[in-house]
C-alpha cells in the first residue's frame, strides 16, 4: 500500500468506522458485551478471509511464542470495547470518546514501569496539561449526574485496558501486526 492516494482512502475508511462506532452502539439494544462479541466475530472473519485470498498463513511459531501476551492483550481489548460501549449509553458519545482518548497519557504514566522508559519533566508536564484540558473538555470537574460520572468512569476504565493491551504488544517478541490483530 504504498500510493498515497489508497493509503488515504484506507484512513478516511477507518475513521469513518471507528467515528460511527458510538452512534452506532449507541441506538443498538443488544448488551454492550454482545456487540464486542459480534464485532469480534465480523473481524477475525474477514481477516481470515483477507489471509485465504492474500494466500497469507499465520505464524503459527511467532503465535506460539507470544500466546501469553497475546491472550491477555486480547481479553484487554475485548473488555476495552465493552466499557467503550458502555460509556456510550451513559454519556455523550463526545465525551465517552475524549475520555477513550486518554489512552497515551496511561501509556506515558505506565511505560516507566512497564518498558523501564525515562518519564521526563516535559512528557509529566504534557500529562498533567492533558489531564486539565480532559476534565475541562469532558466537564468532569463539575459533574453532577451520577449516569454521566458512571459514563465518564467506563470511557476512563477503557482507555486504561487500551493502555494495557498497546504495553502488551511493546513487550511481544516478533511477530506479524496482522498475526496480533488475528489472535
Amino acid at each position: 500500500m504504498n500510493n498515497p492516494k489508497t493509503s488515504r482512502l484506507c484512513m478516511i475508511f477507518a475513521m469513518l468506522v471507528f467515528g460511527t462506532v458510538g452512534i452506532f452502539v449507541r441506538y443498538v439494544s443488544l448488551p454492550s458485551s454482545v456487540i464486542a462479541l459480534v464485532r469480534g466475530v465480523i473481524g477475525t472473519a474477514f481477516l481470515l478471509g483477507l489471509a485465504a485470498v492474500r494466500k497469507q498463513k499465520p505464524d503459527k511459531t511467532a503465535i506460539r511464542s507470544n500466546l501469553l501476551l497475546l491472550v491477555a492483550s486480547g481479553v484487554c481489548i475485548g473488555f476495552n470495547w465493552i466499557l467503550l460501549f458502555e460509556a456510550y449509553r451513559y454519556t455523550t458519545v463526545a465525551t465517552a470518546t475524549l475520555c477513550y482518548y486518554l489512552a497515551p497519557v496511561f501509556i506515558i504514566l505506565l511505560s516507566p514501569l512497564v518498558l523501564r522508559e525515562k518519564l521526563t519533566l516535559k512528557r509529566f508536564v504534557c500529562v498533567c496539561a492533558a489531564l486539565f484540558g480532559m476534565a475541562l473538555v469532558s466537564g468532569a470537574a463539575g459533574i453532577s449526574d451520577r449516569r454521566e460520572l458512571v459514563g465518564v468512569m467506563f470511557g476512563v476504565g477503557a482507555a486504561v485496558l487500551y493502555a494495557t493491551a498497546v504495553l502488551m504488544n511493546k513487550k511481544m517478541g516478533e511477530i506479524s501486526g496482522f498475526d496480533r490483530t488475528l489472535v
